[in-house]
Formats: C-alpha cells, structure tokens, sequence
C-alpha cells in the first residue's frame, strides 16, 4: 500500500520522450525513482484506477539534456578575466585563448574552482540538464559532486610530456581512483588531447581505462595548431605555448599523423572514449570514428567563439558517428544551458543536421555517449523518473522539434522533477 502512495501520474499536452514519436496527451507513471509506465493519459488512469494525477495541461514533458562536455569549474571565468583586465571576447587564433586561460588561472587559489564548480552544477541543472560529461583539472573539487543533482561522468584530467611529473601524476592519479565517491556521477579520465600528454602517458591512460572499464574522454582536433603540431611538432603550439609553460625541451618528434590516426595508433580508439569537438576530420578521420563504434560531442558556440572552424557534422551523421552535445567552458561560452546549444547548433549546422537530429544529440545520443543510456537520455519504463516540463508551443505536434531549437522554448521550463520530485518552487502545481 505504502508503495501504490508514492506512485503518481504526471501528464502534459505532449510528451516527448526521444525514443519514439511524441504523444499528446501523453503521461508517465512514476514511482520515487523510476518510471513504472508510459502512455497516454487515458489509458494509464484506467489501468491505474485511485493514482494521484498531476496535469501540467498546456505543456510539454520531456528528458533531462545531457551536457556531454563542459569543464564546470570554470564557470567563473568571465569574473576571473575581469579582475585580471582579460579580454574574453573572440581570441585573435587557438593558441592565444590558451595562454591567456593559463595567465588568468596562474592568480587563483585551489578554492576557487570548487566554488565555480559548485557554481556550474547549480547553473546546469536550473536550465534542465541532469546528465554531464564534466571534465576536472582540479580533482580535489569532485567532493562538491557528492550532493550534485546530476548524473554522468567527472573526467580527472590529466596531462604532462616531462617523465618526472607523469610519475608524480600516475601516483596521484590512480590514488583518486581507489578512494570512494559518493555521487550520481561516475569518474573516468581525460586524458587532455594529443598536443598536452606524451604518447606513452597517453597509450597507459588508455590501457587503465580499458583494464578496470572506465569511461574516457579526449579532445581532439579541435583547432588547425593541433594538426600542424600533432603531425609535424611544428605551429604556434610548439613555438608559443611550449615555450609558455616551460615544455620547449619536451616537444616530441613529429609522428607524420592526423589527430585522429595517432589516438588510433595508441589504443585511444574505443568507445568508452568519448571524443571531443573534432573540427578538422577528414574522410578518413571519419570512416576510423564510424568503424569503431565512436561517440563525438561537439560544441559549436565554443568554436565558433574560438574561430577554430566548423565541425563536418553532416559527413559524420552520414557515416554513423553517434553525436553528442556539449557547452565546453564558459571559458568559451556564453552559458552552460543546452537549450542555448540546441538553438545555436540549429543555424550553425543548417542544412546538415536537423531539429528532430539536434535534440537526440542533447538527450538520447548524449546519454549514450557517456554510458547511462539505461537510465536516461529517453522517457520510458525502468528509466529514472527525471525529467523537465516546459510551456508548449501554440502549433501541432509535428512542429515540437522545432520549437526546441528555436531559442523560444529556453526560457519555458515550468518545473524539473528529479528521482520523481519537484525541484522548482513557487510553482502551482494543478
């Protein structure tokens, strides 16, 4: 009897559950923290006679967002530039975003990326987004993800081509990874990308995060600098930031490799390894992606603000790449919101990826992407009973994805439920 209290019905005008066509008047069953059923509203109250029912009426019900790559303890950034005089507009190249990130990073103390990282979860989740890829630099920060209302995976970065510092780092490392930690997220690694890590350090991430099953996630060929440098160990990486940060005598010899072909040449091609932006792919960049089953979060307002290009979305859809979406930091962004995504990616990418493509990118294909897909990304039973209700549109039901993408539905969220619960307050509830 206790159990039959806790259930409730929550139906809306539409539901939109990304996994099959939206239905209106649509409803789910839900108990204190899973979905018992998915329907529409007259059939779930007549097999479910005496359930407490709560209509939202004119408004849509519809997954969390998954963020599949955003770095949240640097969500006080833009305050960090500006009391160091920095410009955070459009950097003139790649290279110099990079070097004035470390200079504004220099002046800060350890405390200051758990605040804006508490900051950045709380951000996230009031604009619907209960799943993350974050990645953390500063790993003494994850305590702030013991009492975070999202799910995913904190990805420990990690970096270094001095020998003598890698061994300090695997020590730290694997030691971070034996404690406990009390989260709805998991941890994994990142190891950064192919221009920041040594190709043997960057070949033993990958075998640990194989060995003991943990999910990864790199950057990769994010900007122009990055191919130069990974191929010829030539460009403004090598001459500007390894002088920068005290590397000059650590450049590697150039290995004659795209992005892409050099993670595969070190193991780094797997799909618990999330990749991230791939701007500069070729065909065969992508046919490699395709092949071996890879997930890639791109992050368009990010590179459009950091002028590193366009990613070839259409090519990669074509071939089958599962797609995720991302904020990235707003170290390179202007908010953490997917629906701020969602909107841009839409005229960004017109032509090569539509509405309906865009929003499984930032719900089921993201949720895949970071390996939670049983729980969520998709409305239906067995699922965690989370998701986010926001004002309808006036049109059809045909026009829903549209709606989410045009900038309109951004600011609609009426209320987001978490493990069955109402989050929102000073929300009326019918």
């Amino acid at each position: 009897m206790m159990q039959r209290q806790q259930q409730r019905i929550i139906a809306a005008r539409f539901l939109v559950t990304a996994g099959r066509s939206p239905v209106e008047r649509g409803a789910l069953l839900c108990n204190a923290d899973r979905i018992l059923a998915v329907d529409d509203l007259r059939a779930l109250k007549k097999a479910h006679p005496g359930i407490a029912v709560t209509d939202y009426d004119d408004a849509v019900i519809l997954p969390l967002f998954v963020n599949a790559h955003t770095h949240l303890e640097l969500t006080d950034y833009p305050v960090w530039a500006d009391k160091n005089g920095a410009q955070i507009d459009k950097p003139k190249s790649f290279v110099d975003w990079i070097l004035q990130l470390i200079q504004v990073k220099k002046k800060l103390d350890p405390d200051s990326y758990h605040h804006a990282l508490v900051n950045g979860i709380a951000q996230s989740a009031k604009v619907g987004t209960g799943v993350v890829g974050d990645i953390l630099a500063h790993h003494s920060a994850r305590s702030a993800y013991q009492s975070a209302p999202l799910a995913g995976v904190v990805y420990l970065e990690t970096l270094g081509q001095d020998p003598a510092m890698i061994r300090r780092l695997k020590k730290a490392l694997h030691q971070t990874l034996e404690e406990s930690f009390a989260a709805e997220a998991v941890l994994g690694i990142s190891p950064h990308s192919p221009y920041t890590i040594s190709n043997v350090y960057l070949r033993h991430i990958y075998d640990l995060c194989k060995r003991r099953g943990l999910h990864c996630c790199t950057h990769v060929a994010e900007s122009e600098e990055e191919l130069k440098f990974t191929r010829d160990s030539r460009g403004a990486i090598a001459e500007r930031f390894y002088q920068a940060i005290n590397w000059q005598g650590f450049i590697p010899p150039p290995s004659g490799l795209r992005p892409v072909t050099y993670l595969e040449k070190l193991g780094g091609l797997f799909p618990e390894n999330l990749l991230v932006h791939g701007v500069h792919l070729d065909d065969k960049d992508i046919d490699l992606l395709a092949r071996n089953r890879m997930s890639l979060a791109l992050c368009p307002r990010s590179n459009e603000r950091l002028q590193v290009g366009k990613a070839p979305a259409g090519h990669l859809l074509k071939a089958g790449v599962n797609l995720a979406l991302g904020t990235d930091s707003l170290a390179s962004n202007d908010s953490l919101s997917i629906w701020d995504e969602m909107h841009f990616a839409a005229h960004w990418f017109a032509g090569e990826l539509d509405p309906p493509t865009i929003f499984a990118m930032a719900t089921r294909q993201g949720a895949d992407a970071l390996g939670v897909g049983d729980d969520y990304g998709s409305l239906s039973a067995g699922k965690k009973s989370s998701f986010q209700i926001v004002s309808a549109p006036g049109g059809a039901v045909r026009q829903l994805y549209e709606y989410f993408t045009s900038g309109i539905a951004t600011d609609a969220i009426i209320q987001i439920y978490r493990d069955g619960m109402p989050q929102l307050s000073g929300v009326k509830y019918p």
